[in-house]
């Protein structure tokens, strides 16, 4: 019934898109050149440079189709929230959408894998795990029957400590009787409180205002996050506890899948690791022009801690997580191996 309710709710929220702003939502969409256009929508900010990554596959899935597909892109929540976008998905609305691995969770509950914190230990690890694991390319294929595939990932960097006081975060003590910002997710509330804070789960946009008017003493988030959304103005310190590496994921409608081709279905996939590992490429930079940002806004940086305390504090969470069945454990072990 959930699932159906769900469905319903995206029609109603394309039909609204559809009168207010007149964008036509259709599956494998095809003009008369022959070419197919897919559509695909992300909640980053048009404009920024993580849109302006994803703006490539675009170019790369027209160059390794031939010509044959393209992709529509529609950026800034414009299409809705991204529980939204996976309904729309899920119904054959829209073609393709780039959400957090926390927001597929809601949906397929092993995917909440991927917000245990320090389950990757570096960006190595991560790296290797999310494009060698045959555990994680069978969960991308299993919900296939719920009416979407994941086709490949997006490969967000590490979230870290900030907080309103110039604090190094290297002990779960430090963050005793601190409200931290939380995701909207279980297991990252549970992180932040087996870490000594209580979370506030609220939505990323509306950090801001919480820091702003003391609601919270800080959050966890990317490098970006702070020149991005504006938080280096109002927090003091940046702490590299590197505690979770959260993938974005390529999700595409089961119905689009099997519409296309082989050869497209190939094209489209190359096209998304090339979309990664120009992401990949970049990254590094991208985050060290923000930490030098963020340190011109008087922001203190702490890097090479201990994060001996909070992986022990963590532990309960990945035996948790590995209780709930064969196929958690059987995830959960193979990541594992890829580690450095």
């Amino acid at each position: 019934m959930k699932k159906i309710v769900g469905r319903i709710g995206a029609a109603f929220t394309a039909c609204a898109l559809v009168v207010a702003g007149g964008t036509f939502i259709s599956v494998k969409a095809s003009d008369f050149s022959g070419n197919t256009q897919l559509k695909l929508a992300h909640n980053q900010q048009d404009g920024s440079e993580i849109a302006d990554t994803i703006a490539k596959f675009s170019d790369f899935t027209e160059k390794d189709s031939g010509g044959d597909l393209s992709i529509k892109i529609y950026p800034s929540g414009q299409l809705g929230s991204e529980t939204e976008e996976v309904e729309m998905v899920q119904a054959g609305i829209l073609d393709m959408a780039k959400v957090s691995s926390n927001t597929l969770g809601q949906f397929d509950n092993r995917y909440a894998i991927f917000a245990l914190p320090y389950l990757f230990t570096s960006q190595e690890h991560y790296y290797e795990a999310m494009e060698k694991s045959e555990a994680v390319k069978k969960l991308f294929e299993s919900t296939a029957d719920q009416g979407f595939i994941a086709i490949g990932y997006y490969a967000n960097g590490s979230r870290n400590y900030y907080l309103k006081k110039d604090v190094c975060v290297d002990d779960p003590s430090d963050l005793q009787g601190m409200k931290i910002r939380s995701m909207v997710s279980t297991t990252s509330m549970g992180m932040i409180e087996a870490m000594g804070a209580t979370p506030v789960p609220m939505s990323s946009s509306e950090t801001y205002s919480a820091l702003q008017q003391g609601i919270v003493d800080g959050a966890e988030n990317t490098e970006l996050a702070l020149t991005v959304n504006g938080h280096e103005d109002l927090v003091s310190s940046y702490t590299y506890t590197e505690h979770q590496y959260s993938p974005d994921i390529y999700i595409i409608s089961t119905k689009t899948w099997n519409s296309l081709s082989e050869d497209e279905q190939k094209a489209l996939q190359k096209a998304l690791s090339e979309t990664n590992d120009n992401f990949k490429a970049v990254y590094n930079d991208m985050m060290d022009s923000a930490i030098e940002e963020a340190k011109e806004h008087g922001v203190n940086i702490y890097k090479d801690i201990d994060k001996t305390a909070f992986i022990e504090a963590v532990q309960p969470i990945h035996e948790e997580y590995k209780s709930q069945g064969s196929e958690y454990k059987e995830l959960y072990d193979d990541i594992e191996l890829y580690r450095s």
